[in-house]
């Protein structure tokens, strides 16, 4: 009894794993009819981009990718069959690459299950395939703010096949492959301009320590700026107006003109804070908002000290010209603000440029 119990145990170990190994494996051998490697030809069309989260450095939007190869064991007589393709869409393209080779393109950087994946699927009588699959999901994507509010983000969507190295499956983006990849006129998220889609192949090394391939598909989208006109520079400038009451009013017009000034500082200062609470990065040194703003500090304290300087009774040669300090007024109450306006304004035309 034993020694049929040790052979039936031994039959199973070794044949069990050959049937129902080789059954799992199917969908993933590439079929011999297919020379190595296999060309795959990508197209993607970024149909809508409905949420940019700067905050969490991702963005929501609607993908579609279009995959082209070439599967002799997928030929068939067209005159047999009456078509020259065969279309399958939903569950039947689900069904039908369940039953047949895919390069199994997938996004990179999909950070949540998709809120609607589809596919549909064209068979061709000379093994053509194509594959378009719809895809809505949120992706992770690097954030720059170092031009904010004037700045231009890269949208970055990488596909790669992890279960193929670049002997397998190579992907191929030409001029038909450009021509079919489009970016969104306009967008869901107001506060984005779409600009241009642009493609990059790179070579990467997978959990086998193969070389593997990569296409980024790069959506490049500038922030719509007139939209934070009354967010961010209208409160900048309200600030900066306290200026204006320290050089330009009459004397005795305005009580504690120091205390206003450093009043308008500590306004300026958690006016920094609120823009990289809600724009982290924003408030970095190459940042245009952020140069205005450390500006601005020195061109409040500036005007502080020109209006204590030039009302002081110890001011130079006021015994001989008593008129010097109301003349020396006029021109600081242009020139001071006129650097600053000239300054800002340059700063806006560099990031815009």
């Amino acid at each position: 009894m034993r020694p049929f119990f040790f052979w039936t145990l031994l039959v199973a170990t070794l044949v069990f794993p050959i049937l129902y190994g080789t059954q799992s494996a199917a969908g993933t051998d590439i079929p011999q009819s297919i020379p190595l490697p296999v060309r795959v030809h990508l197209a993607v069309r970024v149909l809508d981009v409905s949420k940019v989260e700067e905050t969490a450095g991702l963005a929501s939007a609607v993908i579609e990718v279009t995959q082209r190869w070439n599967d002799p064991s997928l030929r068939f007589d067209p005159v047999r069959d009456g078509a020259g393709r065969k279309d399958f869409t939903e569950a039947q393209a689900s069904e039908k690459l369940q039953n047949m080779w895919s390069p199994t393109v997938t996004l990179e950087n999909q950070i949540s299950d998709a809120r609607v994946d589809t596919a549909s699927l064209s068979v061709f009588s000379n093994g053509d395939v194509t594959m378009i699959r719809k895809l809505d999901a949120d992706f992770r994507t690097p954030i720059e703010l170092s031009a904010f509010p004037f700045d231009t983000q890269r949208l970055v969507f990488p596909f790669a096949s992890r279960l193929y190295a670049a002997d397998d499956v190579i992907f191929i983006v030409d001029d038909r492959d450009r021509d079919l990849s489009t970016l969104a006129r306009s967008l869901t998220d107001s506060d984005w301009t779409p600009g241009r889609l642009e493609f990059s192949l790179e070579q990467f090394y997978g959990w086998n320590a193969k070389p593997f391939m990569r296409v980024n598909a790069t959506a490049i989208v500038s922030r719509a700026w007139p939209r934070y006109v009354l967010r961010i520079f209208v409160p900048f400038i309200a600030v900066l107006s306290v200026s204006l009451f320290v050089l330009w009013a009459p004397r005795g017009f305005v009580g504690d003109i120091p205390g206003i000034t450093y009043s308008a500082l500590l306004a300026l200062a958690a006016l920094s804070f609120t823009f990289e609470a809600s724009f982290p990065g924003s408030m970095s040194v190459s940042s245009p908002i952020a140069f205005m703003i450390s500006l601005g500090y020195f061109y409040l304290i500036l005007a502080l000290m020109a209006d204590l300087i030039l009302e002081s009774g110890k001011f130079p040669f006021r015994a001989a010209y008593p008129y010097l300090p109301e003349e020396a007024r006029r021109y600081v109450r242009y020139v001071v603000p006129g650097i600053f306006t000239t300054i800002c304004v340059a700063t806006i035309l560099k990031a815009l440029a």
